[in-house]
């Protein structure tokens, strides 16, 4: 098994892309437009002619080291191949990292499982999903109490209304408002953008929100269709109505609309809205170099 590094600059986009498409274990954030997104300082490991890719995405050090990191915006990457994800194929690439990365921490797929490494230590991360293939009333009977109760009062609110014409500045500006002013924020908005405008472009992606009678923004989240799967981007909802159910409501009405598709609604780790909805918890792998 030939396990080779390649520089960023150097990679096939073409081949890149396709591996990540058909691999077994694909997802939204591996591809090569949603990696450059959110960050530029990446490089990858390679099997064979792009058999099996590795993202290896960092950042400078304070002693302008590179050291592994995980890009805000991608919950999980890891190995990707159309190959069997076996213990050997993913230590083969595990042992290819090169030295000169020194320490960091990346989060890999759900698909790759943790075993014993000599340099790498192991923890995992919670997600929740909702299989969209069975009817809305299945899915339904799983929301807890306190679901139902948020959703009986986003129906209270009779002029609370699900709208899905929010353009990527709209929901981006909202992402800046709730939460601190930062750089990393800042980055993070801009990097927002990018992201949704790719989506659509593609066709891979759309926008949900609810708003009030005077079409304030109470809740707002943008989807990413990708591998089966509808991928949460933010789950954004105001500090100050956290108690209307504004964004059960969101997520009430797409599943509406999308019950009885052979799809997954990935909720992208939150936990609340998973409770709230009888979500499906799974774990995902982060490593970390030792």
């Amino acid at each position: 098994m030939e396990v080779r590094f390649v520089p960023g600059e150097e990679i096939d986009t073409l081949k890149w892309n396709s591996c990540v498409h058909y691999a077994t274990n694909g997802n939204i954030y591996g591809y090569r437009w949603f990696l450059d997104g959110v960050t530029r300082d990446w490089d990858a490991l390679i099997e064979g002619d792009y058999e099996s890719v590795f993202p290896l995405p960092w950042r400078k050090t304070l002693w302008r080291n590179k050291q592994l990191d995980q890009p805000d915006l991608i919950r999980e990457l890891g190995i990707f191949s159309i190959h069997v994800l076996s213990g050997v194929r993913v230590k083969a690439f595990l042992d290819a990292i090169p030295e000169e990365y020194g320490r960091g921490t990346l989060h890999l797929n759900e698909m790759i499982r943790s075993f014993e490494h000599q340099s790498v230590s192991w923890s995992e991360k919670d997600n929740y999903q909702i299989l969209l293939a069975n009817d809305y009333e299945e899915i339904a009977d799983n929301y807890t109490p306190q679901g139902l109760k948020l959703l009986s009062l986003a129906a209270e609110k009779q002029a609370y209304m699900p709208v899905s014409n929010l353009k990527p500045e709209r929901i981006a500006a909202y992402f800046l408002e709730q939460g601190k002013a930062s750089k990393q924020r800042t980055r993070q908005f801009h990097a927002l953008q990018r992201l949704m405008y790719n989506a659509l472009h593609r066709g891979w992606g759309f926008a949900m929100g609810v708003v009030d009678a005077s079409e304030n923004l109470l809740a707002a989240d943008f989807f990413f269709n990708s591998h089966g799967k509808v991928v949460s981007a933010l789950g954004l909802q105001r500090s100050d109505r956290c108690d209307t159910g504004a964004l059960p409501l969101l997520y009430d009405t797409l599943i509406r609309s999308q019950a009885g598709r052979p799809a997954i609604l990935d909720l992208n780790g939150n936990k609340q809205l998973g409770e709230l909805l009888g979500a499906q918890q799974n774990s995902y792998p982060v490593v970390s170099l030792v």
